[in-house]
């Protein structure tokens, strides 16, 4: 491997979908604090808030299962639509600060969402992965609803004879 693309220290973790909606829906979907409460939790609920510049903070606590994990971080790169990277630190990250790096490319009507955590403890890599990938899928799932003029134009109509 480069140095280029080995990370800085700790294990890296990484998640891709395709989603079936423009890379701008799914940016939104991002940054907009009452959607991300509907999808990042890998189950229950977040609470969550935003300040959308680079420099900015955010928090979300994910709640469900009787637990509350508390995140927090702050916003490097924010290039709607296509990018994001901020900061990650909760208890399972480790001293320091983890690192998330989103990147959303247009593929026709879809959008390929690729997502590296870097600076893991190895220890919480593959937990990381799961927890991402829930909640990717969470909003795979919320899509229809976020844009759902979208799905409506998309569903077959049904033509009512005049029964002649």
């Amino acid at each position: 491997m480069t140095g280029e693309l080995e990370p800085a220290e700790g294990a890296v973790a990484r998640v891709e979908r395709v989603l079936p909606a423009s890379a701008q829906d799914v940016f939104n979907a991002w940054t907009d604090p009452s959607v991300m409460t509907r999808w990042l939790s890998p189950s229950g609920r977040a609470e969550v808030e935003v300040d959308l510049r680079v420099g900015g903070s955010f928090r979300v606590a994910m709640v469900g299962d009787g637990m509350r994990i508390d995140h927090h971080g702050e916003y490097l790169v924010v290039e709607s639509p296509r990018k994001l990277v901020f900061t990650w630190c909760s208890r399972y990250t480790g001293p320091g600060s983890s690192v998330v790096t989103v990147v959303l490319t247009p593929r026709g009507d879809e959008t390929h969402l690729l997502l590296i955590h870097e600076q893991l403890p190895a220890e919480h890599r593959e937990s990381h992965e799961r927890g991402w990938g829930s909640m990717l899928d969470n909003l795979a799932s919320l899509i229809p609803e976020l844009i759902p003029d979208k799905y409506k134009a998309a569903s077959p109509r049904i033509q009512q004879g005049d029964g002649a």
